[in-house]
């Protein structure tokens, strides 16, 4: 019995350890107008790169009020947390791709967007992504077609 309490308390201290990091991956969008991403959390820090609203970022760590995000080319900086949104977009990241009426390539066309174009996240099923263009239509993108899902 001795033991498996201990195999059983090794195994809620590794999970405790390893929750930041299952915590840590969560796609999140700039929530303001202009945003300095940084090298490191803190004001002082080098400024890297300048996003727009919307633009649609993954929080890989947080730390004292900032956020380490990735993009969808792989960069990684650091944003003020309070800068992010709960409202996600994925960015379009193929030349044209169609988006669908439904969550298959057997649904009609609802419209085409074209290579860095923002789309609301609304839910997925599966491996597609239900979205909204800024203009009000609806429909389904193949997940491997943007990023940000």
């Amino acid at each position: 019995m001795r033991r498996h309490t201990t195999v059983l308390c090794l195994a809620a201290a590794l999970l405790m350890a390893a929750a930041p990091a299952l915590q840590a991956a969560e796609y999140r969008s700039i929530g303001a107008s202009k945003v300095n991403l940084r090298a490191g959390p803190g004001k002082d820090s080098k400024r890297l790169f300048v996003v727009s609203r919307g633009f649609p970022v993954r929080v890989m760590e947080r730390k004292d009020g900032w956020a380490r995000i990735r993009d969808y080319q792989g960069d990684q900086a650091w944003v003020y947390a309070s800068l992010l949104s709960d409202q996600r977009t994925v960015l379009v990241t193929r030349k044209l791709v169609n988006v669908r009426k439904g969550p298959s390539t057997d649904r009609a066309v609802a419209f085409q967007a074209q290579r860095n174009v923002l789309l609301q996240y609304l839910g997925e099923k599966g491996k597609w992504v239900h979205v909204r263009h800024a203009d009000g239509d609806e429909g389904w993108v193949y997940a491997p077609l943007v990023w940000g899902d």
